[in-house]
């Protein structure tokens, strides 16, 4: 795409607020329940949002840690943005290309065995569609430790800003591309008519 940093984020936070927010009660991941929910996945399944949400990630990624070399996250939210942004990277220069990765909730119990999977080169980025409690990108994060990976970076495509966050509880510093609060209003607006 010939777009700027600025209109490739003013794309993709339209096409968030038209297909990737989802009023209706729901129970997260975390437990808690929500009148909304943000459906990344949606959006990172189609052409276009697969595009920007790789090439925005990436350039936020880079921005953060200029030699990362692979990307990922904890299955499933994190393996279609890490493919997104693997894709985006084969823009750049071979050598600065990054490599993609996935954790499992648990071990194989066939084959190889393996938390991890995938390219693990340092330093990493994990990634998340949403952090809510910040629990799947701790769990990545963990599995990674036990592998002997320490040099890690964090970024999600929404924060959703709550307090009892997991990550900021460890010292743990993270990115977004986007926070909740800037979709708020319009988020209330279509509660008024839910």
């Amino acid at each position: 795409m010939n777009l700027t940093i600025d209109e490739k984020r003013k794309r993709l936070k339209h096409i968030i607020k038209e297909t990737g927010i989802v009023i209706k009660d729901v129970t997260l991941s975390s437990n808690r329940k929500s009148k909304f929910y943000y459906d990344i996945k949606l959006i990172v399944s189609e052409p276009e949002g697969a595009a920007l949400i790789g090439e925005l990630m990436l350039a936020e990624i880079l921005k953060i840690e200029p030699k990362t070399r692979s990307v990922g996250g904890l299955e499933s939210g994190a393996i279609a943005i890490a493919t997104a942004i693997v894709c985006a990277s084969f823009q750049l220069q071979t050598a600065r290309r990054v490599s993609g990765f996935f954790v499992r909730k648990s071990a194989k119990a066939y084959g190889l065995e393996k938390m991890v999977e995938g390219i693990v080169r340092t330093p990493v980025a994990v990634v998340d569609d949403v952090i809510t409690t910040g629990k799947s990108v701790m769990d990545a994060v963990s599995a990674l430790r036990n592998q002997g990976v320490n040099n890690i970076n964090i970024i999600s495509v929404i924060d959703r800003e709550i307090k009892e966050n997991l990550l900021e509880q460890n010292n743990m510093e993270f990115h977004s591309l986007f926070r909740h609060s800037e979709f708020a209003d319009y988020i209330d607006s279509k509660l008024v008519q839910y």
